[in-house]
C-alpha cells in the first residue's frame, strides 16, 4: 500500500515536471522563432548577461543565428571624467524609439528636499522593471569596501557583512568576479582593485579594463584603462567590471546599448557631486528587469553627468539602516561579493 502511494506521488510529480518542461520549452520556442525579432533580441541578451544560462540559446537556435545577434559592440572609450563639470553639449533627449522606460516623475531641482541625513531613496519602474535609487549629496561620504584579500579559491562577503565591518549605512554591490556557471564564491575579482591609491588586486599586464572608481576629490572616474593608468590618473579607490557599459559620459548618454531584461546595479553623478545608485529588481513576476538602455534613461532623468553599470544579476541588491531595499534573484539568496560601494554616516560637525 505504501509503495503504491509512493509510486503515484512519483508519477504525478514527474507527469507535473514533464509537461511544466515541455511548456517550457514550447515558449522558448515561441521566443526564438515567433515573428518578434525583439522578443528573440530579449531572450537571446537576457540568457547572455547571465553566468549559468549562456548556453540555452544555443538549444534552440543555429549558432551563427545567435552570434548575429550578440554581435560585440565595440569600447573604445578611452576617457576619465574628472569634476563634476557638464559638456557645453546639453544632455541630449533620448527619445520614444531609444526606450521603451516609463518612469515616474522625477524632480528636476537640486534644492535638499526628501533627503534625510544627506539620503534620499526612490521607487524607480518602467514597463518591465521596478527598483530603487539612492542619492547621496555629499560624494566623500561613499567609500568602495574590499576584502582583506583575494584568490581563485576565495570566498567574497555578502552586503550586509561590508557594511557592518566598514560602519557604513548602506550601500550597493560593486564590481564582477570569476562566476563560471554561476558557481562563483566572489573572492576573485575580474581585472584589478585600487584602495588607498594602491592596487591590491590584479598584477598591471597592459591589459586595459573597465574602470570605476574614485578620486582624491571624490569625483567619479570612468575609464578604460590599466591599473597602472588609474593610479596615474588620480585614482584612490575602485575596481572594474568587465561587462560593464558607461551610460552617461561627460553629459552625453550612450545610444543603444542594448540587453535583455535582466536585474541591474549602476552608479552616477551629477553636476553637483551627488551620488547616485540605482538597483533594478530582475527575474521574477513584478519585476522582469531592466536593459542597459533603460539605465541610460533613469541617468539623464536624474541629472547624470557620468554614468556606469556595476555588477548585476543576482549579486543586484541595495541595502540602507540595516533594511534589504531590493528583491533578489538568486535562487540560493544573497551571493557573496569581491567589493562593493558603501555609505558611510555623516561626520559630527
Amino acid at each position: 500500500m505504501v509503495g503504491t502511494v509512493f509510486g503515484n506521488s512519483a508519477l504525478i510529480l514527474f507527469t507535473t515536471l514533464l509537461v511544466f518542461i515541455v511548456f517550457l520549452a514550447g515558449v522558448i520556442m515561441v521566443l526564438t522563432h515567433g515573428p518578434s525579432e525583439r522578443a528573440r533580441y530579449i531572450f537571446v541578451h537576457s540568457c547572455n548577461e547571465t553566468s549559468a544560462l549562456k548556453f540555452l540559446p544555443y538549444w534552440f537556435m543555429e549558432d551563427a543565428a545567435v552570434d548575429s545577434i550578440l554581435m560585440p559592440q565595440t569600447d573604445t572609450d578611452t576617457y576619465v571624467a574628472l569634476g563634476y563639470r557638464q559638456s557645453d553639449e546639453s544632455v541630449a533627449d533620448i527619445g520614444e524609439e531609444d526606450s521603451a522606460l516609463s518612469l515616474g516623475e522625477v524632480q528636476e531641482d537640486s534644492a535638499d528636499e526628501g533627503f534625510v541625513d544627506g539620503v534620499k531613496i526612490e521607487d524607480i519602474f518602467g514597463e518591465t522593471f521596478r527598483g530603487k535609487m539612492m542619492l547621496v549629496k555629499d560624494p566623500s561620504r561613499i567609500t568602495v569596501g574590499v576584502l582583506g584579500g583575494y584568490s581563485a579559491d576565495g570566498y567574497g562577503k555578502f552586503l550586509y557583512k561590508f557594511i557592518e565591518d566598514y560602519g557604513a549605512i548602506g550601500g550597493i554591490n560593486g564590481g564582477g568576479f570569476a562566476d563560471e556557471e554561476g558557481k562563483g564564491h566572489g573572492g576573485c575579482p575580474d581585472g584589478f582593485v585600487i584602495k588607498n591609491g594602491k592596487i591590491i588586486y590584479g598584477e598591471d599586464v597592459g591589459v586595459c579594463n573597465n574602470f570605476v572608481g574614485f578620486d582624491a576629490d571624490h569625483n567619479l572616474m570612468l575609464k578604460s584603462c590599466t591599473a597602472r593608468q588609474a593610479i596615474n590618473a588620480g585614482a584612490v579607490e575602485g575596481f572594474t567590471f568587465e561587462m560593464g557599459s558607461v551610460l552617461v559620459r561627460d553629459g552625453n548618454p550612450a545610444k543603444k546599448l542594448g540587453g535583455g531584461y535582466n536585474p541591474r546595479t549602476a552608479i552616477g553623478q551629477t553636476e553637483d557631486g551627488t551620488i547616485l545608485l540605482a538597483v533594478i529588481e530582475g527575474r521574477h513576476a513584478a519585476s522582469l528587469g531592466a536593459t542597459r538602455d533603460d539605465l541610460v534613461k533613469i541617468m539623464v532623468d536624474y541629472g547624470a553627468v557620468n554614468a556606469t553599470m556595476l555588477d548585476g544579476g543576482s549579486s543586484a541588491e541595495m541595502r540602507y539602516n540595516g533594511e534589504q531595499l531590493t528583491r533578489g534573484s538568486g535562487l540560493i539568496g544573497m551571493r557573496g561579493l569581491p567589493n562593493a560601494v558603501l555609505i558611510m554616516p555623516e561626520e559630527d560637525d
